[in-house]
């Protein structure tokens, strides 16, 4: 029962190590271009307000 217990944790490190090689090698694509304004333009269009733009609001009135 040792021997097998020992053999599956040699497995699972080398999975892991394996894994985690894999996660630094992959790249994250960037964003399409323009993405961030188009976002920007239908929070606009449907009336969002950004949160940070509230919040920073109220700090602004609240200084006064």
């Amino acid at each position: 029962m040792k021997h097998w217990k020992s053999q599956r944790e040699h497995y699972e490190k080398e999975e892991s190590d394996s894994l985690e090689s894999q996660s630094r090698e992959t790249g994250i694509p960037p964003a399409p271009s323009g993405e961030f304004e188009n976002i920007m333009a239908e929070m606009e269009r449907r009336g969002i307000e950004p949160r940070i733009r509230g919040e920073l609001k109220s700090l602004k009135n609240s200084a006064r």
